[in-house]
């Protein structure tokens, strides 16, 4: 017995006549007529009676009814569920990211992603890079987000932004400040580092080295937060990525873009072997459109 043949047999035991199962079903009179012909000749035996323009199941028909009905069931359930897949409109994503990530851009995107979505739930964890990379790589989130990942066999890496750094000092130095700050302008003043350990570390580093300044930190820090701490209590100027920059207190902390600008990557990134859902790719989406407001709040670079 057919998949369709199940159907035209289940529309008739619901409804009572072939042409209220053909309409059940959107197809014609005589299609339904010549589908349940046809279950009956594979089967072997009648699954009606026609009685006063009826039809009355046989006894075989209402043992067959019973297991259908389940099967039926079934059936829509998995399609409500494909259904529910394709529109990502329920589901859990497990998220690892970056720490500066975690202060404005992921937050921010998940409540928007929850407005559409209210039946989403959500695990967020901040990794460094290597831990990022090893809990993606060990299934032990669904989705890592990131600064310049670098190439790995086992990684699939989509670009989500092109990023910049900015220089962060404390609010009382605003009204000396030019448009944008040189890397030589911080050699003048109380500069607050971040260690080059990481790939955001590395790649600031690599800038710095290639503009010929040499920068003294009077500390050096591990994470961009740390020196966004610092600078909003006095304690010097820094440089940091976009997203720490976002996240300031304008009361404490005054902004710059840099002269020329220094640019780093951010990649979301999954195991190789293990597919995307529809659920992560439209949450990848709805990061980079919540990372495009952001960068677009922030002063822009100057040309120089």
């Amino acid at each position: 017995m057919q998949l369709r043949h199940l159907e035209v047999f289940h529309a008739i035991m619901l409804t009572g006549t072939i042409t209220a199962a053909a309409r059940l079903l959107n197809i014609s009179q005589p299609a339904a007529t010549r589908l349940l012909l046809r279950a009956e000749d594979q089967l072997g035996y009648r699954l009606f009676d026609r009685v006063k323009g009826r039809l009355v199941p046989t006894r075989e028909g209402q043992v067959l009814h019973a297991e259908s009905e389940r099967i039926i069931s079934g059936l829509e359930n998995l399609r409500k569920l494909s259904r529910n897949l394709g529109a990502a409109t329920s589901g859990h994503l497990r998220i690892a990211a970056a720490p500066a990530l975690c202060v404005d851009l992921i937050p921010l995107a998940i409540a928007r992603f929850r407005q559409k979505h209210a039946d989403v739930s959500f695990e967020v964890e901040t990794r460094q890079y290597a831990d990022l990379v090893r809990v993606v790589l060990n299934h032990e989130v669904d989705l890592g987000i990131g600064f310049d990942v670098q190439s790995h066999p086992g990684l699939d890496l989509q670009p989500v932004a092109q990023a910049q750094f900015y220089g962060i000092v404390p609010k009382a130095m605003e009204s000396r400040l030019p448009a944008s700050l040189r890397l030589d302008w911080f050699r003048r003043h109380p500069f607050i580092g971040l260690r080059s350990d990481d790939p955001l570390g590395a790649a600031f580093g690599a800038a710095v080295k290639l503009s010929g300044v040499d920068l003294n930190p009077i500390v050096e820090v591990k994470t961009n937060q740390i020196a966004l701490a610092l600078v909003s209590r006095g304690a010097g100027a820094a440089i940091v990525d976009q997203y720490t920059a976002a996240a300031h207190d304008p009361n404490l902390v005054a902004v710059r873009p840099l002269s020329p600008r220094i640019d780093f990557a951010v990649h979301a990134l999954r195991a190789k072997h293990q597919p995307a859902s529809v659920l992560a790719r439209k949450f990848i989406a709805m990061v980079m459109q919540t990372e495009k407001s952001i960068s677009a709040a922030l002063p822009p670079a100057v040309k120089s």
